[in-house]
Protein backbone atom coordinates (compact mmCIF):
# COMPACT_ATOMS: atom_id res chain seq x y z
CA UNK A 1 0.00 0.00 0.00
CA UNK A 2 1.37 3.40 -0.99
CA UNK A 3 1.04 5.17 2.34
CA UNK A 4 3.19 8.10 3.52
CA UNK A 5 3.87 9.49 6.99
CA UNK A 6 6.93 11.32 8.39
CA UNK A 7 9.16 12.90 7.16
CA UNK A 8 6.77 13.91 4.37
CA UNK A 9 4.19 14.91 6.95
CA UNK A 10 6.63 17.54 8.19
CA UNK A 11 6.75 18.95 4.67
CA UNK A 12 2.95 18.88 4.52
CA UNK A 13 2.78 20.83 7.78
CA UNK A 14 5.13 23.45 6.35
CA UNK A 15 2.87 23.85 3.31
CA UNK A 16 -0.25 24.29 5.45
CA UNK A 17 0.98 26.01 8.58
CA UNK A 18 0.18 29.55 7.39
CA UNK A 19 -3.12 28.61 5.72
CA UNK A 20 -4.95 26.94 8.59
CA UNK A 21 -5.47 28.34 12.12
CA UNK A 22 -2.95 27.14 14.68
CA UNK A 23 -5.56 25.48 16.89
CA UNK A 24 -6.46 23.14 14.00
CA UNK A 25 -2.91 22.01 13.23
CA UNK A 26 -3.44 18.93 15.40
CA UNK A 27 -5.94 17.72 12.79
CA UNK A 28 -3.54 17.78 9.82
CA UNK A 29 -3.68 14.44 7.90
CA UNK A 30 -1.45 11.71 9.27
CA UNK A 31 -1.85 9.25 6.44
CA UNK A 32 -2.56 9.09 2.74
CA UNK A 33 -2.46 6.49 0.02
CA UNK A 34 -2.56 6.12 -3.76
CA UNK A 35 -4.91 4.42 -6.19
CA UNK A 36 -3.06 4.84 -9.46
CA UNK A 37 -2.30 8.55 -9.70
CA UNK A 38 -5.14 9.53 -7.34
CA UNK A 39 -4.02 10.46 -3.83
CA UNK A 40 -6.55 9.87 -1.05
CA UNK A 41 -6.29 11.26 2.45
CA UNK A 42 -8.55 11.37 5.48
CA UNK A 43 -10.18 14.76 6.08
CA UNK A 44 -11.35 15.36 9.67
CA UNK A 45 -14.61 17.28 10.06
CA UNK A 46 -12.78 20.28 11.54
CA UNK A 47 -10.69 20.68 8.38
CA UNK A 48 -13.57 20.46 5.90
CA UNK A 49 -13.69 24.19 5.21
CA UNK A 50 -9.95 24.08 4.41
CA UNK A 51 -10.12 21.01 2.13
CA UNK A 52 -9.03 22.98 -0.96
CA UNK A 53 -5.91 24.19 0.84
CA UNK A 54 -5.17 20.64 1.98
CA UNK A 55 -5.65 19.36 -1.57
CA UNK A 56 -3.35 21.97 -3.09
CA UNK A 57 -0.71 21.20 -0.47
CA UNK A 58 -0.76 17.54 -1.45
CA UNK A 59 -0.35 18.46 -5.12
CA UNK A 60 2.80 20.36 -4.14
CA UNK A 61 3.95 17.52 -1.90
CA UNK A 62 3.54 14.83 -4.59
CA UNK A 63 3.88 16.63 -7.96
CA UNK A 64 5.08 13.52 -9.83
CA UNK A 65 2.76 10.92 -8.34
CA UNK A 66 -0.54 12.72 -7.71
CA UNK A 67 -2.83 13.98 -10.47
CA UNK A 68 -5.99 14.21 -8.34
CA UNK A 69 -6.53 14.61 -4.59
CA UNK A 70 -9.56 13.11 -2.82
CA UNK A 71 -10.55 13.31 0.84
CA UNK A 72 -12.17 10.42 2.68
CA UNK A 73 -15.11 11.76 4.67
CA UNK A 74 -16.84 8.61 5.93
CA UNK A 75 -17.22 4.83 5.62
CA UNK A 76 -17.99 2.84 2.49
CA UNK A 77 -21.76 2.67 1.91
CA UNK A 78 -23.90 -0.43 1.38
CA UNK A 79 -23.67 -3.55 -0.72
CA UNK A 80 -22.58 -1.51 -3.75
CA UNK A 81 -19.60 -0.38 -1.66
CA UNK A 82 -19.60 3.27 -2.65
CA UNK A 83 -16.83 5.24 -0.92
CA UNK A 84 -17.41 8.59 0.79
CA UNK A 85 -14.87 10.86 -0.91
CA UNK A 86 -14.76 14.60 -1.59
CA UNK A 87 -12.84 16.18 -4.45
CA UNK A 88 -10.05 18.35 -3.03
CA UNK A 89 -7.77 19.44 -5.87
CA UNK A 90 -6.21 18.56 -9.21
CA UNK A 91 -7.77 16.91 -12.23
CA UNK A 92 -11.51 16.33 -11.79
CA UNK A 93 -11.34 13.19 -13.94
CA UNK A 94 -11.03 10.53 -11.23
CA UNK A 95 -10.69 7.52 -13.54
CA UNK A 96 -7.28 5.91 -13.10
CA UNK A 97 -5.33 2.70 -13.62
CA UNK A 98 -3.77 1.16 -10.52
CA UNK A 99 -0.94 -1.31 -11.10
CA UNK A 100 -0.40 -4.11 -8.60
CA UNK A 101 0.75 -7.75 -8.66
CA UNK A 102 1.14 -7.66 -12.43
CA UNK A 103 -2.45 -6.46 -12.90
CA UNK A 104 -4.03 -3.31 -14.28
CA UNK A 105 -7.05 -2.21 -12.22
CA UNK A 106 -8.97 0.45 -14.12
CA UNK A 107 -11.60 2.23 -12.01
CA UNK A 108 -13.16 5.51 -10.97
CA UNK A 109 -11.35 6.08 -7.67
CA UNK A 110 -13.97 8.57 -6.44
CA UNK A 111 -16.95 6.25 -6.90
CA UNK A 112 -15.65 2.71 -6.43
CA UNK A 113 -13.87 0.94 -3.60
CA UNK A 114 -10.35 -0.34 -4.02
CA UNK A 115 -8.24 -0.75 -0.89
CA UNK A 116 -4.46 -0.76 -1.32
CA UNK A 117 -4.51 -1.95 2.31
CA UNK A 118 -5.70 -5.34 1.02
CA UNK A 119 -2.49 -5.82 -0.98
CA UNK A 120 -1.11 -8.49 1.34
CA UNK A 121 -4.42 -10.36 1.27
CA UNK A 122 -4.32 -10.38 -2.54
CA UNK A 123 -0.74 -11.62 -2.32
CA UNK A 124 -1.70 -14.30 0.20
CA UNK A 125 -4.45 -15.54 -2.08
CA UNK A 126 -1.90 -16.12 -4.84
CA UNK A 127 0.04 -18.39 -2.49
CA UNK A 128 -3.11 -20.27 -1.49
CA UNK A 129 -4.67 -20.95 -4.90
CA UNK A 130 -3.76 -24.18 -6.69
CA UNK A 131 -3.82 -24.78 -10.43
CA UNK A 132 -7.06 -25.76 -12.15
CA UNK A 133 -9.41 -24.51 -9.44
CA UNK A 134 -12.98 -23.41 -10.16
CA UNK A 135 -13.29 -20.15 -8.22
CA UNK A 136 -16.28 -17.93 -7.48
CA UNK A 137 -15.84 -14.32 -6.39
CA UNK A 138 -19.18 -13.26 -4.91
CA UNK A 139 -18.42 -9.51 -4.54
CA UNK A 140 -15.92 -8.74 -7.29
CA UNK A 141 -16.13 -4.94 -7.62
CA UNK A 142 -13.55 -4.26 -10.37
CA UNK A 143 -11.76 -7.57 -9.78
CA UNK A 144 -10.16 -6.47 -6.50
CA UNK A 145 -9.44 -9.95 -5.09
CA UNK A 146 -9.85 -12.33 -8.03
CA UNK A 147 -8.19 -10.53 -10.94
CA UNK A 148 -4.64 -11.20 -9.62
CA UNK A 149 -5.51 -14.91 -9.49
CA UNK A 150 -6.61 -14.89 -13.12
CA UNK A 151 -3.44 -13.05 -14.17
CA UNK A 152 -0.85 -14.88 -12.08
CA UNK A 153 -2.22 -18.39 -11.55
CA UNK A 154 -3.80 -21.05 -13.75
CA UNK A 155 -7.42 -21.40 -12.57
CA UNK A 156 -9.87 -23.61 -14.40
CA UNK A 157 -12.34 -20.72 -14.33
CA UNK A 158 -13.24 -17.70 -12.22
CA UNK A 159 -16.85 -16.57 -12.02
CA UNK A 160 -16.90 -12.93 -10.88
CA UNK A 161 -20.25 -11.60 -9.63
CA UNK A 162 -20.97 -7.90 -9.13
CA UNK A 163 -24.23 -6.10 -8.29
CA UNK A 164 -23.07 -2.50 -8.84
CA UNK A 165 -23.54 -1.67 -12.59
CA UNK A 166 -20.78 0.94 -12.53
CA UNK A 167 -18.29 -1.46 -10.94
CA UNK A 168 -19.42 -4.20 -13.33
CA UNK A 169 -18.52 -2.01 -16.30
CA UNK A 170 -14.96 -1.71 -15.05
CA UNK A 171 -14.84 -5.40 -14.10
CA UNK A 172 -15.56 -6.35 -17.70
CA UNK A 173 -13.00 -3.81 -18.93
CA UNK A 174 -10.35 -5.14 -16.56
CA UNK A 175 -10.88 -8.73 -17.68
CA UNK A 176 -10.21 -7.61 -21.25
CA UNK A 177 -7.41 -5.19 -20.30
CA UNK A 178 -5.54 -7.97 -18.51
CA UNK A 179 -6.22 -10.50 -21.30
CA UNK A 180 -7.85 -13.13 -19.07
CA UNK A 181 -11.16 -13.53 -20.92
CA UNK A 182 -10.35 -17.22 -21.37
CA UNK A 183 -10.45 -17.93 -17.62
CA UNK A 184 -12.52 -15.14 -16.02
CA UNK A 185 -16.20 -14.40 -16.62
CA UNK A 186 -18.16 -11.48 -15.15
CA UNK A 187 -21.83 -11.85 -14.19
CA UNK A 188 -23.95 -8.87 -13.15
CA UNK A 189 -26.60 -9.05 -10.44
CA UNK A 190 -27.45 -10.20 -6.92
CA UNK A 191 -25.20 -13.13 -6.06
CA UNK A 192 -28.00 -14.77 -4.07
CA UNK A 193 -29.81 -15.24 -7.40
CA UNK A 194 -27.32 -15.24 -10.28
CA UNK A 195 -24.95 -17.82 -8.76
CA UNK A 196 -27.49 -20.55 -8.04
CA UNK A 197 -26.49 -22.54 -11.12
CA UNK A 198 -22.99 -22.94 -9.64
CA UNK A 199 -24.05 -24.43 -6.30
CA UNK A 200 -21.81 -27.30 -5.25
CA UNK A 201 -19.26 -26.60 -7.98
CA UNK A 202 -16.69 -24.21 -6.51
CA UNK A 203 -13.29 -25.32 -5.25
CA UNK A 204 -12.82 -21.87 -3.71
CA UNK A 205 -15.31 -19.13 -2.84
CA UNK A 206 -14.27 -15.55 -2.11
CA UNK A 207 -16.78 -13.54 -0.06
CA UNK A 208 -15.07 -10.17 0.19
CA UNK A 209 -17.97 -7.93 1.28
CA UNK A 210 -17.49 -7.02 4.95
CA UNK A 211 -21.17 -6.90 5.93
CA UNK A 212 -22.77 -10.01 4.40
CA UNK A 213 -26.26 -10.96 5.54
CA UNK A 214 -27.24 -14.53 6.46
CA UNK A 215 -28.66 -15.27 2.99
CA UNK A 216 -25.36 -14.29 1.38
CA UNK A 217 -23.42 -16.48 3.81
CA UNK A 218 -25.76 -19.38 3.09
CA UNK A 219 -25.26 -18.87 -0.65
CA UNK A 220 -21.49 -18.92 -0.17
CA UNK A 221 -21.78 -22.27 1.62
CA UNK A 222 -24.06 -23.69 -1.08
CA UNK A 223 -21.52 -22.82 -3.77
CA UNK A 224 -18.85 -24.95 -2.11
CA UNK A 225 -18.08 -28.48 -3.23
CA UNK A 226 -16.69 -31.11 -0.86
CA UNK A 227 -13.47 -29.84 0.70
CA UNK A 228 -13.88 -26.36 -0.75
CA UNK A 229 -12.23 -23.29 0.78
CA UNK A 230 -14.42 -20.32 1.68
CA UNK A 231 -12.68 -17.00 2.33
CA UNK A 232 -15.21 -15.06 4.40
CA UNK A 233 -14.34 -11.40 5.07
CA UNK A 234 -15.99 -9.41 7.85
CA UNK A 235 -15.58 -6.10 9.69
CA UNK A 236 -15.85 -6.80 13.39
CA UNK A 237 -15.01 -5.27 16.75
CA UNK A 238 -11.60 -6.22 18.08
CA UNK A 239 -13.16 -7.59 21.29
CA UNK A 240 -12.35 -11.30 21.57
CA UNK A 241 -15.78 -12.34 22.84
CA UNK A 242 -17.54 -10.68 19.89
CA UNK A 243 -15.22 -12.34 17.39
CA UNK A 244 -15.81 -15.72 19.08
CA UNK A 245 -19.58 -15.17 18.88
CA UNK A 246 -19.34 -14.32 15.16
CA UNK A 247 -17.31 -17.44 14.45
CA UNK A 248 -19.85 -19.60 16.30
CA UNK A 249 -22.70 -18.03 14.27
CA UNK A 250 -20.90 -18.82 11.00
CA UNK A 251 -20.48 -22.44 12.09
CA UNK A 252 -24.19 -22.64 12.93
CA UNK A 253 -25.12 -21.36 9.45
CA UNK A 254 -22.83 -23.94 7.87
CA UNK A 255 -24.47 -26.69 9.94
CA UNK A 256 -27.94 -25.39 9.05
CA UNK A 257 -27.04 -25.94 5.38
CA UNK A 258 -26.23 -29.57 6.16
CA UNK A 259 -22.50 -29.00 5.80
CA UNK A 260 -19.53 -29.35 8.12
CA UNK A 261 -16.74 -26.90 8.88
CA UNK A 262 -13.63 -29.10 9.17
CA UNK A 263 -11.14 -26.27 9.57
CA UNK A 264 -11.28 -22.55 10.25
CA UNK A 265 -8.38 -20.11 10.48
CA UNK A 266 -8.82 -16.46 11.44
CA UNK A 267 -6.51 -13.86 9.86
CA UNK A 268 -6.39 -10.12 10.42
CA UNK A 269 -6.28 -8.14 7.16
CA UNK A 270 -6.08 -4.59 8.52
CA UNK A 271 -7.60 -2.05 10.87
CA UNK A 272 -11.01 -1.04 9.48
CA UNK A 273 -11.96 1.81 11.82
CA UNK A 274 -11.35 2.70 15.50
CA UNK A 275 -11.95 -0.48 17.50
CA UNK A 276 -12.95 -2.48 14.41
CA UNK A 277 -10.86 -4.97 12.43
CA UNK A 278 -11.14 -6.37 8.92
CA UNK A 279 -10.61 -10.11 9.33
CA UNK A 280 -10.90 -13.07 6.99
CA UNK A 281 -11.95 -16.56 7.99
CA UNK A 282 -10.46 -19.34 5.86
CA UNK A 283 -13.05 -22.10 6.18
CA UNK A 284 -12.79 -25.63 4.79
CA UNK A 285 -16.28 -26.94 4.09
CA UNK A 286 -17.37 -30.55 3.60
Amino acid sequence: MARDKSPKRELLIELLIDKIPKELHIHFPHRWWFIGDVLITTIPEKLKQYRSAVGEAFLQLEPKRARTILGKTGPTRGITREPSFDYLAGDKNTETIHKELGCYFKLDAAKLTFSPGNHFERERMLDAVKSDEFIIDMFSCVGNLSLPIAVNKAPKQIIAAEINPYAFKYLEENIKLNKVTDVMKAIEGDNRVILREFEGKADRVISGYLHSDEDQIRQAVRLCNEGSMLHYHVAITARKEIQTETIMNIKKIIQAEGRVCTKMIRKRVKKYSPGVEHIVLDIVIN
